[in-house]
């Protein structure tokens, strides 16, 4: 089977959620298929990741285009006037220029690929109005969901409807694209029953997400008795808003029984008045690092205090995999195997998540129990050569039993870019 995988940025270093999926479903799947990895690359730096990335899964091929940075102030302008005629959301928007629409098609007219897999519905735009092989898309998120949960927690009246007008645009533009794959991929049930009421009669498969439980594994070191540990990315506003309720409403609580509780957020790029305003007062920012895995072994419990979210929590999956008590919202957990108070405890008001806080804190023998069960919840279901299998699977079952009709279904970008 040969493969063309489109990913809108290289997935290295695989030190976020996304990032971590696509390079161990690269990795895996790259072991018995031919793999061609279709991509871009912004910035210098981003070439010595590119390089890093042959070296890791050096059975892959790379076709990579270098684009300008997509944050750049001119271009940030353009989208937000451009975006209440643009057929893309906003943040689809980021993802489009010219360069890597060209070159994904002419590399998709070059080869002779059996399947195309689309790595998340941002850059499915590349391939809408084409007639191509069966394709899959990768949906990490139900990007509608995430971005109206987003809304419900906006204070700020504009904001609000700014943002509830993106989830509407948003939900529309997932049901073109749905549509125009022959199969989707949701990460779990609820995010496949999601898809099913999006675009009915389009088939869905799951594969969840995974964890390298050979890496993260519980350690023999003791852990600190005062340290909570939430990482993620300190530039995703979800991360940034649950860390903020964090902070602000259930810390408090927990050092008031707690004195010498503290919290590491472990993550990259925090800005510096993100960390200005939390930072202090039992709070420590490491900013990006090479490796979660030591924070884990050290905190006695893992926090995940996310009130906006989609998918599943990879965070979730390496406090477990490492034998960690875990406490989270019902969001943060959601559409993963958590049975409260078996591998997971689930807290959703400040009072509640901090008084479990506390319980794990003072009661290390609760904590390891839940640890246990997270543990043995990773290896019966979350090893990366499971997820690939599955993965592969759905692949197969686009080729046996694709039509050839949503090959050339899609709305056409062509002027928009």
């Amino acid at each position: 089977m040969r493969i063309a995988f489109i990913t809108a940025r290289i997935p290295f270093p695989p030190n976020a959620g996304g990032r971590i999926r696509t390079f161990h479903l690269l990795k895996e799947i790259s072991r018995i298929q031919s793999v061609t990895l279709l991509t871009a690359v912004e910035e210098q730096e981003n070439e010595g990741a590119l390089a890093a990335l042959q070296g890791s899964i050096p059975r892959m091929r790379v076709r990579a285009v270098k684009v300008p940075p997509r944050n750049r102030p001119l271009r940030r302008l353009v989208r937000a006037l451009r975006s209440p005629i643009d057929p893309l959301p906003y943040t689809w928007a980021w993802y489009r220029h010219r360069r890597f629409l060209t070159h994904v098609r002419l590399s998709l007219h070059q080869g002779e690929f059996g399947i195309i897999h689309c790595e998340h519905t941002q850059v499915a735009h590349t391939l809408l109005g084409l007639r191509t092989p069966p394709r899959v898309l990768n949906a990490q998120n139900v990007e509608s969901l995430l971005i109206r949960r987003m809304a419900e927690q906006e204070s700020r009246g504009w904001r609000r409807a700014l943002i509830a007008w993106q989830a509407r645009k948003t939900l529309r533009a997932e049901l073109q694209t749905f549509l125009s794959f022959d199969r989707c991929v949701a990460v779990s049930e609820i995010d496949r029953a999601i898809i099913e009421l999006i675009a009915p009669g389009r088939p869905v498969s799951i594969v969840p997400n995974g964890v390298d439980a050979d890496w993260f594994k519980p350690s023999c070191e003791p852990s600190n008795p005062y340290m909570m540990v939430v990482t993620g990315a300190m530039d995703w506003f979800p991360n940034i808003d649950g860390i903020t309720f964090f902070v602000r409403e259930v810390l408090p609580r927990i050092r008031q029984r707690v004195p010498l509780a503290e919290l590491w957020v472990v993550g990259r790029n925090p800005s510096e008045s993100l960390m200005g305003r939390l930072g202090g007062n039992g709070v420590r920012f490491t900013g990006t690092v090479d490796d979660v895995h030591p924070y884990l072994a050290w905190a006695r419990l893992v926090v995940v205090p996310l009130r906006i979210g989609g998918g599943t929590r990879l965070k979730i999956l390496e406090a477990w995999a490492m034998g960690k008590a875990v406490v989270s919202t019902s969001i943060g957990a959601e559409g993963l195997p958590a049975v409260d108070g078996v591998n997971i405890v689930l807290a959703n008001t400040p009072e509640a998540m901090a008084e479990h806080a506390v319980a794990m804190l003072e009661d290390q023998k609760a904590g390891e129990r839940l640890g246990v069960e997270g543990r043995r919840t990773v290896e019966n279901h979350f090893a990366w050569e499971r997820v690939a299998d599955a993965l592969l699977q759905a692949y197969e079952e686009t080729l046996t039993g694709a039509g050839h009709g949503a090959g050339e279904r899609g709305w056409e970008t062509r002027a928009h870019i």
